[in-house]
């Protein structure tokens, strides 16, 4: 049953195009070989009866389920009744002519097709062959020949032979991708039960903190400092977790190239950062079991790789060591030494050994030892990992002492990491955005030199696009700007936080900075100086280097306490609100219902930036603010920030044609309020 079912799930998707090509070929050919092209022998009931037996399979969506069961039997019977059965009949009965020998080879490899199993169509085509004889026999008064043109026969047994042998090798390629990838989703599975026991383990935590809903705490329940700074590291590390996570699936599912690991996302790495956090987070069955692993960094390095795919090689090397640490006393010590091209990490257990001549496959796809649970997958993906990287892994073991697996990586200078750079270079898109040709002759430079791609617009181009333009793999800025400049790039920054891009930002460390939108962006800072006398370097650092653990950033701008602010709102509770929390940096804040308020308050004040509502009674703020630009009074040049609840981009262009310097969506957090008026001021 499981080989007929299997036959007949192989031909289901083109069953619908069998019944048509059986439901109108018998009846056509019948026509075909009786007016167009008479042959000596027709029979129009056996093509009728033909017809009804296929026509069957096009109404299989109808069968009741009690007999779906016996379907497959059917579908073999319908093929070998209108297959071998019905052309040798009809070879015979026209004794052999060259139409129906040509017709009987056509039905042998319609029959490789639809029957792949080389067993079953075997049995099918003596059994059924032999009853057409029969049937023929019979039908002539025994005036058939059974062979009648012995020379056929050679090309009869060498298509079914043949076709059989190229079409089975086929089949069964085929059939080992899909096993391939069954397995190796189910490897992806087992590697995901990390990452969710740390999740559960986390809401575990949770639950017991937080009251149920049947507490008597139903309408307020008040958390101590300590339960609120565990339920912030847990929600940090839940993050942490899901990251690495998703980082797993799509490193893992995109690694299925042509047994190539995918080196999209690798970049510079710190030996150390990435073993520490891999014995750390791996999931042990027990707290004891943390213990018996010993770290010795000795020489620690920086590899050029997958953070993400290095912690999957110890996790494997980890699972493997307890799966065979035997009964003896066990321990796993994790070392690094220095070798002269390179550095070596050492992994080393005492658990049962691997027998010598098992060593060498260790490393093949699908061979396992026959522990349950295994695919055989493990060890073999860690040694593309490793090639990956430009190293290598091999194994050394004493069986019943030890085993030491060895993963050699380069030097992070050295030709071959050059070399994994350079091809992903060229699949690297940049973008400029700035105008100072001295900055962008460096990159157009460089994307000649290694064919990446490179594009340059100004920073008011780039206030225009959309979100989903900023999608490239690094976005330069030119930070030499102005106040209007700074207008723009607060329109510019929100955008950038929805991009994946990595974002430089080129400064000067004499001059006062901006760095507003870094609440939003992870920015790496440039010394522009820097970026002019070693380029290359620069370059590779922007593209490659770890930016998760950058240097913590310098502090934001500090809010000159001198400066005075005007709050412009018909909003009472806003406008007391944003007041207490700009007073609290120690700036002078007037207040106004309405512009026309306003436009009497700046005649007898003076003020340094404007937070001017849009929808206000009387007044409104963009009639207000026209009417301080046109006037030619000492305020007319003020800062205006538009306060708006509406970021449409209709209103975000009249906000800048009505002469509003920049705006702030309502509601608006403290932090990013206090940054906001800290760029103006």
């Amino acid at each position: 049953m499981g080989r007929l079912n299997k036959i007949y799930q192989y031909a289901e998707p083109n069953l619908s195009l069998v019944v048509i090509m059986g439901g109108l070929g018998f009846p056509i050919y019948y026509l075909i070989w009786t007016y167009w092209f008479p042959q000596g022998y027709e029979n129009v009931w056996l093509r009728f009866a033909c017809c009804i037996i296929v026509g069957v399979l096009g109404l299989r969506e109808y069968v009741p389920n009690r007999l779906r069961k016996y379907l497959p039997h059917y579908y073999l019977f319908a093929i070998s009744a209108c297959l071998p059965f019905f052309f040798f009949f009809m070879m015979l009965m026209n004794n052999w002519s060259d139409v129906w020998v040509m017709s009987f080879m056509s039905s042998i490899f319609l029959h490789i097709l639809l029957v792949h199993d080389s067993r079953v169509m075997c049995v099918q085509a003596i059994v059924t062959t032999f009853l057409a004889y029969l049937a023929a026999y019979y039908a002539s008064d025994g005036q058939v020949e059974f062979i009648a043109n012995a020379s056929a026969l050679p090309i009869f047994a060498f298509t079914y032979i043949f076709g059989n042998l190229f079409y089975f090798r086929n089949q069964t390629e085929h059939e080992a991708k899909i096993s391939i990838a069954k397995s190796f989703g189910a490897g992806i599975a087992h590697e995901m039960r990390n990452p969710l026991s740390a999740l559960l383990s986390s809401f575990e935590v949770i639950r017991s903190i937080v009251p149920s809903g049947s507490s008597t705490f139903r309408n307020s329940y008040h958390l101590n400092n300590q339960e609120l700074q565990i339920l912030n590291e847990i929600i940090d590390d839940s993050m942490k977790t899901i990251w690495t996570g998703n980082e797993t699936i799509d490193l893992l599912l995109t690694s299925i190239d042509q047994n190539r690991v995918s080196t999209s996302t690798f970049c510079k790495h710190r030996a150390s950062q990435v073993i520490g956090n891999a014995v750390e987070s791996f999931s042990y069955k027990n707290a004891s079991e943390r213990t018996l692993i010993h770290i010795n960094i000795q020489e620690d390095f920086d590899y050029f790789g997958s953070d993400t795919l290095l912690k999957y090689v110890i996790y494997n090397l980890i699972k493997n060591a307890f799966r065979h640490r035997g009964t003896a006393k066990f321990s796993i010590h994790i070392s690094t030494v220095k070798v002269p091209d390179g550095y070596v990490l050492k992994f080393k257990d005492t658990g049962v050994g691997i027998e010598q001549e098992l060593i060498k496959h260790i490393f093949e796809d699908f061979y396992t030892t026959g522990k349950t649970g295994t695919f055989g997958l493990g060890l073999s993906f860690c040694n593309k990992v490793m090639n990956s990287f430009g190293g290598t892994i091999r194994c050394r073991s004493t069986p019943h002492q030890w085993t030491e697996f060895e993963l050699k990586f380069p030097d992070y200078a050295s030709t071959k990491v050059n070399g994994i750079k350079l091809d992903l270079m060229k699949a690297k898109s940049i973008l400029f955005i700035g105008t100072e040709d001295t900055l962008l002759k460096q990159l157009t430079y460089q994307s000649l030199r290694h064919d990446f791609e490179l594009s340059a617009i100004t920073l008011e181009q780039a206030a225009q696009l959309g979100e989903h333009q900023f999608e490239y793999n690094l976005i330069i800025i030119d930070g030499s700007m102005d106040r209007e400049g700074w207008a723009l790039m607060s329109r510019v920054e929100r955008k950038l936080g929805f991009t994946e891009a990595r974002v430089a930002f080129l400064y000067d460390p004499m001059q006062k900075r901006n760095l507003y939108f870094q609440r939003y962006v992870d920015v790496k800072l440039v010394d522009r100086e820097e970026y002019l006398q070693d380029f290359d370097n620069v370059l590779d650092g922007l593209l490659f280097d770890d930016f998760t653990h950058s240097e913590v950033a310098q502090p934001y701008n500090d809010i000159n306490m001198k400066r005075t602010v005007l709050i412009v709102d018909d909003n009472h509770s806003l406008r007391s609100i944003t007041s207490i929390m700009l007073e609290k940096q120690g700036l002078n804040v007037l207040q106004a219902e309405n512009g026309q308020v306003a436009l009497s308050t700046l005649e007898e004040e003076d003020v340094d930036l404007i937070l001017m509502d849009i929808e206000m009674p009387v007044l409104d703020g963009l009639s207000a603010t026209k009417q301080i630009r046109e006037s030619n009074a000492h305020y007319a040049s003020v800062p205006i920030v538009g306060y708006t609840g509406d970021k449409s981009p209709e209103t975000v262009v009249k906000i800048s044609e009505y002469g509003m310097n920049d705006y702030l969506v309502k509601p608006t957090p403290k932090d990013e309020l206090i940054d906001k008026v800290a760029n103006w001021i």
